[in-house]
């Protein structure tokens, strides 16, 4: 104890020392922060110490599915880094033989690209931490179009695109499907769906928002052994600016990738029906469409599965075509046995098979069992004439018999 007493000043002096020196760092005056600091916006997101930052890579298929163009960052600026990764300088479309830069638009931290089918239009999509952003760029005059809200507005701020799962697809040449968000805690999901088109030398586009749901239904189309997501698809229009609104059906892969689709419309010539039919034990698609015009009618069906690529397996299909504007001069044929004979046979398909979509009669419906579907049948049913003690090929050669008679009494 003696010995710590004596020690005791020789501490009490080095404390005061360190004190004081404290005290003469806390009074300089602080530094001046570099100019390219006091630029920055955010703080940089260093990796894991150990691990080295990366300049962003271009995720996605870099060439375009004809082979002709290749999709490329080009440098990277390391003023600030976010996860782990520079952002890169410039994101270049070349021509794939010669590397001839074609077009080419900033880069950011996270870049993927999304070639049409064709390879006529490309989707690229930027993210960096607080904004996000969609181009489609046209390869054939290299013009280029920014996705916006149908009102015109950009993606806002804070808003993300999805994280393991596909931003977008393309159904088909110039119709681009996007998904803005990602969900669950990081933000509601919104989808839209995009017709892009060049007019004047430049490419424009036109933006639809829409609802999905996927149907209740397990179905294999593609009789893999593993069922596909069926999704029922609204898109809405827009009355102000005069666009009209349909309605989808939609196949997705297991993985949620965009298999097959096909619209339908409430105004008559978009009307027409999906089923699942169960045929043999197996899962097809039924589309019917029995169109009339003007007593001119064309009942058409196809019973198909799905490929591995999603092209349509057509299994059985059928048409019969009839005209009732009797007295015509150039009044066509009428066969009442043609005409129930195919009645019949799309029937016995509806007898084992659930509502998709529908438009028949300006209409739309979704579920339900199929044979209760009876748009095609109405036409003879809400006849006063139909007889309900006798075969559909009896009552359509008496309601036509009928017609005739009355028709061409004058």
């Amino acid at each position: 104890m003696k010995r710590s007493l004596r020690k005791l000043p020789i501490i009490l002096a080095l404390l005061l020392a360190l004190a004081a020196c404290g005290q003469a760092e806390e009074e300089a005056p602080p530094e001046e922060a570099a100019p390219e600091e006091l630029e920055t916006p955010m703080e940089p997101e260093l990796p894991a110490e150990g691990d080295p930052i990366r300049p962003a890579l271009l995720e996605g298929e870099a060439r375009s599915p004809d082979g002709r163009f290749l999709a490329r960052v080009e440098g990277h600026r390391e003023g600030i880094a976010s996860g782990g990764l520079y952002p890169a300088e410039k994101v270049q479309i070349t021509d794939a033989e010669t590397g001839e830069v074609l077009w080419e638009g900033d880069g950011a931290y996270t870049q993927s690209i999304l070639w049409s089918p064709e390879g006529g239009f490309a989707a690229l999509a930027r993210e960096a931490r607080t904004w996000c952003s969609v181009t489609v760029v046209e390869t054939a005059g290299w013009t280029s179009w920014d996705f916006a809200l149908p009102d015109g507005s950009p993606i806002p701020e804070y808003t993300a695109l999805p994280y393991g799962e596909p931003w977008g697809a393309w159904q088909s040449k110039g119709s681009l499907d996007l998904t803005i968000g990602r969900g669950g805690d990081a933000g509601e999901q919104r989808f839209y769906t995009c017709a892009v088109v060049t007019r004047d030398g430049s490419l424009q586009g036109t933006v639809w928002e829409e609802s999905r749901e996927p149907l209740p239904g397990s179905y294999d189309f593609d009789h893999d052994g593993e069922p596909e997501i069926a999704e029922l698809v609204e898109v809405y229009g827009d009355e102000a600016q005069h666009r009209t609104g349909w309605y989808e059906l939609r196949v997705r892969t297991p993985d949620n990738r965009l298999y097959w689709s096909r619209s339908r419309h409430v105004a008559h010539p978009g009307w027409g029906s999906y089923f699942a039919c169960r045929v043999d034990g197996a899962d097809y698609l039924l589309r019917y469409e029995p169109v009339m015009y003007q007593g001119l009618a064309t009942y058409a069906y196809q019973l198909f599965s799905l490929g591995e690529t999603g092209e349509e397996q057509i299994l059985r299909e059928g048409s019969v075509e009839f005209d009732v504007n009797f007295g015509s001069p150039v009044h066509a044929q009428f066969d009442p046995g043609a005409i129930a004979a195919f009645l019949e046979t799309v029937r016995g398909f509806l007898e084992d098979s659930e509502l998709l979509l529908t438009t028949e009669s300006g209409e739309f419906r979704s579920g339900g069992p199929g044979a209760e579907f009876r748009d095609d049948l109405e036409f003879w049913t809400g006849d006063p004439l139909y007889d309900g003690g006798k075969s559909l090929e009896e009552n359509i050669r008496m309601i036509g018999e009928y017609w005739q008679e009355m028709r061409t009494a004058a």
